[in-house]
């Protein structure tokens, strides 16, 4: 079995072995260039591009991804920050009173979690684990049956 002369060079010492390659055979071409024409002026090599796209082009795809977020956001963006300042927070401490409120009117049969977010108007999931949390902790509050929670007083 032979051994690979090329097992023990590091990386770094490989990519010099071939930079030291392509400048070899530039120079060679270039000696070929000037024996085939017998001048001693000898041929310039172009470096290579660099492939990529040009600044007009980059501009461009800016200026569509920019229109295209405008259209699906609406003419009118807005920062997080300033929607932050428009929006009024709710008042702390109210969805207590507001639910057992609800539930006193609602009577003996009680109310479901679903009927009772679309009466105070908020999340499914945040009445849900209200009565998973908070209302465990009042007596007056009972479950009817799964989703159903009645005022008994």
């Amino acid at each position: 079995m032979q051994s690979n002369p090329f097992a023990n060079v590091s990386l770094l010492q490989l990519k010099k072995a071939v930079t030291i390659r392509e400048k070899i055979e530039s120079l060679e071409n270039e000696l070929s260039g000037i024996i085939e024409s017998g001048s001693r002026i000898p041929k310039t090599v172009a470096p290579p591009r660099k492939v990529g796209m040009s600044r007009a082009a980059r501009a461009k795809i800016s200026a569509a991804m920019k229109a295209r977020w405008a259209k699906r956001k609406g003419e009118k963006r807005v920062s997080r920050l300033a929607a932050a300042k428009t929006k009024q927070p709710s008042p702390r401490g109210q969805l207590k009173e507001r639910i057992v409120h609800t539930l006193k009117a609602a009577g003996k049969p009680g109310v479901t979690v679903k009927d009772l977010a679309s009466k105070l108007g908020t999340s499914y999931g945040n009445i849900s684990v209200w009565f998973h949390t908070t209302a465990k902790g009042l007596k007056e509050i009972k479950k009817v049956e799964p989703g159903r929670f009645a005022w008994a007083s």
